[in-house]
C-alpha cells in the first residue's frame, strides 16, 4: 500500500537492503504516487524516521551509518527529473571534536536533493574554518552537528566568529543529541533553530531562505 511506503523504505534502509529500497520506490509508483511527489511523500518521510531513531538510541552508529548510505544509493531514484537550484548555499560541519557524521549525510543529502547548494566541510571542523568557507561561498546558512555535550558546547564559538567576522546576518542552525534534549543549549549558542531530522530541515531552511536577503 502506498500509505506504508515510508515505513517499508525505512525498514529498507535499517536493513542494509539498496534492492529492497529500490522495490519500496517502484511499488509506490505503481500504486499512484508520481515521481514528482516520491521525494516529499516517501522518502523524507523515511529519513525522518531514520533521523528520529538514531536520536533515540535505538541505532547504533554503525547501523545508522549503514542506513545512511543506501538512502544515498536510492535517492535518485528518487529525486525530481530537474531540481531547480534554490540559490541557496547551506555550509553544513560536524563540530571540532567531534567525528560521528551520519546525521550530516542524511540531512544534507535531503537538502541538496531539494535543490540547495551544500558545501560541506566534513568532521572535527573548527570556527575558524566555518567562518572562512561561508566567506568564500557566500552562504547564508549554517548548520553545526555535536553529538556530544562537550562538542556541542563549543558551539557557541561559531556564532561569535561570525559575528566578529562580519557574517552577523548568516543564519545559524544547530542539529544533534544534545540540542534536542535540550532546546536552551541552542539559544545559548546563539542558534536560530534546531534541525532534528531530514524533513525538518527541509522545512525550516525553507522559511529561512524565504526571508528577505536569506538566499546567496
Amino acid at each position: 500500500m502506498a500509505s506504508d511506503a515510508p515505513v517499508r523504505l525505512y525498514q529498507a534502509f535499517i536493513a542494509d537492503d539498496p534492492a529492497r529500497a529500490i522495490s519500496v520506490i517502484a511499488d509506490a509508483k505503481a500504486s499512484g504516487i508520481g515521481h514528482d511527489r516520491l521525494f516529499d511523500q516517501v522518502f523524507a518521510p523515511a529519513l525522518a524516521m531514520l533521523g528520529a531513531a538514531w536520536a533515540r538510541g535505538s541505532l547504533d552508529e554503525y547501523r545508522f551509518t549503514q542506513a545512511a548510505v543506501v538512502a544515498d544509493q536510492v535517492a535518485s531514484f528518487v529525486a525530481p527529473g530537474s531540481v531547480p537550484d534554490t540559490g541557496t548555499t547551506i555550509v553544513v560541519a560536524t563540530m571540532q571534536g567531534e567525528l560521528h557524521t551520519a546525521r550530516k549525510a542524511i540531512i544534507s543529502g535531503a537538502l541538496s536533493q531539494a535543490g540547495y547548494r551544500i558545501v560541506d566541510l566534513g568532521s572535527d571542523v573548527l570556527p575558524s574554518a566555518i567562518l572562512e568557507r561561508v566567506r568564500e561561498s557566500r552562504a547564508r546558512i549554517v548548520i553545526v552537528f555535536a553529538e556530544t555535550v562537550a562538542a556541542a558546547a563549543s558551539v557557541g564559538r561559531v556564532r561569535e566568529m561570525l559575528d566578529s567576522g562580519g557574517q552577523g546576518g548568516v543564519a545559524l542552525l544547530v542539529a544533534g543529541g544534545p540540542f534536542s534534549a535540550e532546546e536552551s543549549r541552542a539559544r545559548s549558542a546563539g542558534a536560530q533553530g534546531v534541525v532534528r531530522s531530514a524533513e525538518g530541515a527541509l522545512r525550516v531552511i525553507g522559511s529561512l531562505a524565504g526571508e528577505p536577503g536569506a538566499a546567496s
